[in-house]
C-alpha cells in the first residue's frame, strides 16, 4: 500500500508557482512606457465587459491603474509578459484569497511604490468595485534563487520556511488581496520575493457606474 501523504503533488506544485512562476528575467530595467493615470471613474468605464464575476482591474491613485488577466486553466504557472497588466493567480483563489501576479521589471515595478495604509480598488466586469486597504509588506530572500527546492528567509524575522509554507502563510488569508513580484538585489532579478497584503475596507462605500452604460 502506498503511504505517500495526499498533499505531496500540491506541496510540489507549490513550489513551481513560487519559485518558477515568477522568476524575473535578468533586466530590472523597466521595460515600458508609463501611461497616465486616469481617474478612478474613467478607468472603471474603460475595463467593464458586462461580467459581474470577472475581475477586470486593479487601482490605487496616484500609483497605477491595470488590468487583471486570468490564468489559463491549463497553466498554472502563466504570468502575463503585458505591461500594465496583472495576472489572477488561480490557486490563491482556491485558498479563500485574491493573489494579483506581475514581473518586477513589469507592472510589479509599481508595487514598491505603495506604502501602507493606501487604499487599492478592485474593479469587476460590471463596474462594481471592492476596496481593501495595505496592511503589511512581506520581503523573503530565496537562499538558492534558480531552484525549485529553495527554502525562503523572512527578511523581517529571520524565519526559514519551505515554498510551501511560505505559500500557506502569504495566500491562505481569506478575503484578503495578496501582490506578489520578484526582489531584485545583488544583480539577480528573482533575488527574493514581495508579497503585500491588503484587507477589505468596509468604511468605503462602493462606487457604482452611471447606469446609461450598455453592453452590445
Amino acid at each position: 500500500m502506498d503511504h505517500q501523504p495526499a498533499h505531496r503533488p500540491n506541496r510540489q506544485l507549490f513550489y513551481l508557482l513560487l519559485v518558477i512562476a515568477l522568476l524575473a528575467f535578468p533586466s530590472p530595467v523597466r521595460a515600458f512606457e508609463k501611461t497616465e493615470i486616469p481617474p478612478l471613474e474613467t478607468f472603471i468605464a474603460q475595463v467593464m465587459n458586462g461580467n459581474a464575476d470577472e475581475l477586470r482591474g486593479i487601482y490605487v491613485s496616484g500609483v497605477f491603474a491595470d488590468v487583471i488577466t486570468p490564468q489559463p486553466v491549463d497553466d498554472p504557472t502563466f504570468v502575463t509578459s503585458q505591461s500594465n497588466a496583472l495576472t489572477q493567480f488561480g490557486m490563491a483563489s482556491r485558498h479563500g484569497s485574491i493573489g494579483l501576479l506581475a514581473h518586477n521589471y513589469l507592472a510589479g515595478s509599481d508595487f514598491f511604490l505603495l506604502e501602507e495604509g493606501q487604499l487599492i480598488y478592485l474593479i469587476y466586469g460590471d463596474g462594481r468595485t471592492e476596496t481593501y486597504i495595505i496592511r503589511r509588506f512581506l520581503r523573503f530572500q530565496a537562499l538558492t534563487p534558480q531552484s525549485t527546492t529553495s527554502d525562503f528567509v523572512d527578511l523581517e524575522t529571520g524565519e526559514l520556511l519551505s515554498a510551501s509554507n511560505l505559500f500557506h502563510k502569504v495566500f491562505q488569508r481569506k478575503g484578503d488581496v495578496v501582490l506578489q513580484t520578484c526582489i531584485y538585489a545583488d544583480g539577480n532579478a528573482s533575488w527574493g520575493r514581495l508579497f503585500i497584503i491588503a484587507e477589505p475596507y468596509e468604511e468605503h462605500a462602493p462606487i457604482s457606474m452611471p447606469i446609461h452604460l450598455e453592453f452590445q
